[in-house]
């Protein structure tokens, strides 16, 4: 049966993220969720067959905010081992690929606070 698992993270762990409520919340959101979507591709590989990332939006009192979420069947096995994988794989930082694919999309321009990147 396919369940979803929500990561309640869109960048690595030391990463800051958009602020739900800034202006700029769900372009800087979508694009941070999609580069750290690669990122955990690039460390992880695909995923097997039949499992997939998801970006999910979630209500909240302050507006809808995004979430990195797994797709996956709990009676397959390989499903179960990506998700632990994943799961217990996630960075600290953003890795030089990401931060160039951020840069190149205007991420850090006009960036409401500092990160912990290496520019």
């Amino acid at each position: 049966m396919l369940e979803t698992f929500e990561l309640a993270i869109t960048v690595p762990h030391e990463e800051e993220c958009a602020q739900l409520g800034s202006e700029m919340y769900q372009t800087r959101a979508r694009q941070e969720v999609q580069a750290f979507t690669r990122q955990l591709l690039r460390i992880h590989g695909s995923p097997p067959e039949g499992a997939r990332f998801k970006i999910i939006h979630c209500p909240h009192d302050f507006g809808t905010y995004l979430d990195l979420a797994l797709v996956y069947d709990e009676d397959v096995e390989e499903h179960v081992e990506w998700l632990l994988k994943i799961e217990s794989g996630i960075p600290d930082k953003w890795d030089q690929a990401a931060i160039t694919e951020l840069k190149e999309v205007g991420y850090f321009d006009n960036q409401e606070s500092s990160h912990s990147l290496s520019l």
